[in-house]
């Protein structure tokens, strides 16, 4: 900047409105010059080249290198590679220094279990082919109080994820992987399939869903897994929906103190949800209108009855003779 505003002083411009154009002081310029007339910013880079007095030496700096590429230590953090290498190498490195050198080689990041935050958790389970009933089968457990503490009977349910209805459901005092293999086989007992037209699996990442048995379970039906990413409950909220119906519905009770009475209940419910329940997000018709196609005579039938509605209502107001501005009056 200096040697800017000395070039426009050589080309006619004043001391002032050069400085003005580069918007700092006279007073400020008139210092820079006198300090590089005096060599003072030369003393200083000069200075600056010194070797600091605890700078690392060559040693130290081959620890460090070998600390970070250790195999076994790539979990653990700067601050403990520091210990480490006072325990083993007898020297002194801060972590500070071990910082510096994993950002000057582009390794810097964190380390130990810190290195899973953030972490690219990956792609969503595709169910873009999912068109029909069927398909696609969403499931898991849920709790169900007693009345009792610490106990509780335990839900799996199945549901169609293109109709939204409960194929399947079983309540036991365990929620195992014989829980899940009986829920399975009641919903493709009761929709009548086989391993040749059997839909694909879509659950969470719970111990019984990743269970061996479990997989092998699928396997030999050769039924397809697919799981929700880590801690992203959005990949799977259908099966999340049906339970908070359940448990937000008017009749369910404090508790269920006997396996009985909890089966007895949840007949009921379930015959309600799949055949009576207007369900908001299949277009207001119940699940099982939706499972079984009979939803698309019953839309067709409600766009007949609006289109009508429409019709006689602009016959009503036309023979009444009415103008647009009579109609908002008498709306009024």
């Amino acid at each position: 900047m200096m040697t800017v505003i000395e070039e426009a002083m050589a080309l006619g411009l004043t001391e002032q409105k050069a400085c003005e154009a580069m918007g700092i002081s006279v007073r400020r310029f008139q210092d820079w010059r006198q300090r590089a007339q005096s060599g003072e910013y030369e003393r200083r880079s000069k200075s600056s080249l010194t070797r600091p007095f605890n700078a690392l030496t060559p040693a130290e700096s081959k620890a460090i290198e070998r600390a970070v590429g250790h195999t076994e230590w790539a979990d653990l953090s700067c601050r403990e590679l520091s210990i480490k290498l006072m325990e083993q190498d007898g020297l002194y490195v801060s972590h500070v220094a071990i910082w510096e050198y994993e950002k000057q080689h582009g390794l810097a990041g964190h380390r130990g279990k810190r290195r899973l935050m953030g972490r690219h958790r990956g792609e969503a389970p595709d169910t873009s082919f999912l068109n029909g009933p069927n398909q696609l089968w969403d499931w898991d457990f849920t709790k169900l109080p007693t009345g009792q503490p610490h106990r509780f009977w335990y839900l799996c349910a199945v549901i169609d994820q293109y109709s939204r209805k409960a194929v399947g459901w079983q309540i036991s005092d365990h929620a195992d992987t014989r829980l899940a293999k009986a829920t399975w086989d009641a919903a493709l007992i009761a929709e009548g399939l086989t391993t040749a037209n059997a839909p694909k699996s879509l659950s969470d990442r719970g111990a019984q869903m990743r269970a061996h048995s479990t997989r092998e379970f699928f396997q030999d039906l050769g039924i397809a897994q697919l799981f929700a990413r880590p801690r992203t409950p959005n990949d799977n909220p259908f099966i999340e929906s049906l339970f908070a119906t359940v448990k937000t519905h008017p009749n369910y009770p404090v508790a269920f103190p006997s396996l009985e009475k909890a089966v007895k209940y949840f007949i009921e419910f379930f015959r309600w949800y799949n055949d009576e329940h207007l369900h908001t997000r299949i277009g207001m018709v119940t699940p099982s209108q939706k499972h079984n196609g009979e939803w698309r005579r019953i839309m067709a039938e409600r766009e007949v009855i609006k289109q009508r509605t429409f019709a006689m209502r602009r016959q009503f107001n036309k023979d009444l003779g009415l103008t647009n501005k009579d109609r908002q009056c008498a709306i009024s």
